[in-house]
């Protein structure tokens, strides 16, 4: 599960909530585009000034007295949050799938994709007043690659050899990499967050808008600005986030005023909240997707008849529209969305008939099976619902264990037939994780396709976009055919705001949410 790893009527590649002209246009939306550079900046300096002072308060979902402020320790929902607010990266993927140069003024592969130059800009400072240099970079990618320091970070970053990855000068290192990685960008630019040399978790700092001041697990983080941000400043005097892991609080605290703006607005809330004229909500299409994991190695998944049978059974329009209120498209048991490298136009439709058929090539008329769901994600246990309903007129009985949280990650990859929970991340930065080879941390499936692997390591080698998309497809339409995730849709992510604060994104197709984060775009009118 990504979101495990960092913790949250269209076709099956949807449309954009706004267009990237309209995007561009937006003075808001625009303006998290800095990292742009100088295109955004007459816009910019057009807008209307910000009203400065107060506290911005904030309340996030997910969260627990075991949470972790430490750099490498971004794990669950609320921490994401946290990290992305209070840490950055060398890159940035923004909330329409666009990779910008943030730390770094270079990030720059050879020919071969086996070695990637990274140049920080010039002046940028830590909290603590030291300058960024490329000791940090190393010392930040060394820690997280350290088996001691339990990393979430880890798996993305086993390609570095560290041995052989160098400082050219202060400002520049050599990336060498064991094997050929045309997106080692993408993977820079999630959750690989600088932090100096001597870096201590219980007193963070980063390079970030926001200097720490408090953190208490489970309960609330109070920032303030870092006078020195090499970027967009904030305007308020604090920033609060407090903890709301229960979605009727969480709103509660909006409506009566306790905070100003939150996140992971539940789907059957969002008409009480749009009928509020003193709230905005932003409602953002998104890459995110929800699996119903098949593990291939297992029987009786593993034979490809049984897992296409189960998912022509599923009604993906019905699950969309019941689990997630309609908060969503159906999608076709690949993942890519919005990624400029990725997209084919697959479909998977409902064919009861189709899957009566498969079933008893296979021999596996009557099939029981028993598929353990938990509400990990909002929707999920429903859409299970509909699915064993689905399957019944296929003849499959579908027994549904419902587990708690706790429970289904204490089992997370062994359960035969389960469920999950993905942002969007890049394809090739998914299937590293989740389906691809090496992709063992988070491989529900135990999915280990020959032919897969192989496009993904020319994949892998292929530095232009452009030729890299045929690749990608041919890799998509394996999973179509006998992939062991049944993605039955992308699901929206939705935040709210007060009217009295300005300066929100208004699109996120990652799945993030709160615009990826960047908190410090917020103001008061």
């Amino acid at each position: 599960m990504r979101d495990a790893l960092n913790r949250s009527d269209a076709s099956a590649q949807g449309t954009r909530a706004l267009t990237r002209q309209e995007l561009l246009l937006a003075g808001a939306g625009g303006a998290a585009l800095l990292g742009a550079g100088n295109l955004l900046a007459p816009r910019l300096a057009q807008a209307a000034p910000v009203k400065t002072g107060g506290t911005l308060r904030v309340g996030i979902g997910g969260g627990g007295p075991t949470d972790s402020f430490d750099a490498a320790l971004i794990n669950g929902p609320s921490a994401t949050t946290r990290g992305q607010v209070f840490y950055e990266t060398l890159v940035w993927l923004d909330g329409t799938f666009q990779l910008h140069n943030w730390l770094c003024d270079q990030c720059v592969p050879n020919k071969a994709g086996n070695v990637w130059t990274v140049r920080l800009k010039q002046g940028l400072e830590f909290h603590n007043g030291k300058t960024v240099t490329a000791d940090d970079v190393l010392f930040s990618i060394a820690r997280l690659l350290d088996p001691k320091s339990g990393a979430t970070a880890a798996a993305q970053l086993g390609a570095i050899d560290m041995k052989k990855s160098k400082k050219l000068d202060d400002r520049t290192v050599k990336f060498v990499l064991k094997r050929p990685t045309s997106f080692f960008d993408e993977i820079l630019s999630d959750i690989v967050y600088i932090i100096p040399v001597g870096y201590n978790p219980k007193k963070p700092v980063s390079t970030g808008p926001w200097k720490f001041v408090s953190f208490k697990p489970g309960q609330q983080t109070e920032l303030v600005p870092f006078a020195n941000y090499w970027g967009h400043k904030p305007a308020v005097d604090k920033l609060v986030l407090v903890e709301l892991p229960d979605d009727s609080a969480r709103v509660n605290a909006l409506l009566s005023g306790q905070v100003d703006a939150i996140n992971q607005v539940p789907f059957a809330q969002v008409p009480v909240l749009k009928s509020n004229g003193n709230l905005q909500t932003i409602v953002s299409q998104t890459a995110a997707w929800n699996p119903i994991t098949m593990r291939v190695d297992t029987a009786p998944f593993n034979d490809v008849r049984v897992r296409q049978a189960i998912r022509l059974s599923m009604d993906r329009k019905q699950a969309v529209q019941t689990a997630l209120f309609g908060q969503g498209v159906p999608a076709s048991d690949y993942y890519g969305r919005y990624d400029p490298s990725a997209g084919t136009s697959l479909q998977r439709k409902q064919d009861i008939d189709q899957a009566k058929s498969l079933l008893k090539a296979a021999g596996k008329q009557n099939l029981k099976v028993e598929l353990v769901t938990s509400p990990i994600s909002a929707g999920i246990v429903e859409a299970c619902q509909v699915l064993a309903e689905n399957a019944k007129e296929a003849g499959i009985e579908i027994s549904l264990r419902k587990v708690d949280v706790s429970t289904y990650f204490g089992g997370y990859g062994k359960w035969p037939f389960a469920v999950d929970y993905w942002v969007g991340l890049p394809y090739l930065v998914t299937a590293s994780l989740n389906d691809g080879p090496g992709a063992n941390v988070v491989n529900t499936t135990h999915f280990n396709d020959p032919e897969f692997n192989k496009l993904f390591n020319e994949a892998a080698k292929t530095i232009d976009s452009a030729k890299r998309k045929p690749i990608i497809q041919k890799m998509q339409k394996i999973q179509f055919d006998r992939g062991g995730n049944l993605i039955w849709s992308y699901q929206n992510t939705i935040d709210a705001y007060s009217k009295k604060v300005t300066g929100f994104t208004k699109v996120d197709e990652t799945g993030w949410g709160l615009g990826r984060c960047q908190l410090n775009r917020l103001s008061f009118v």
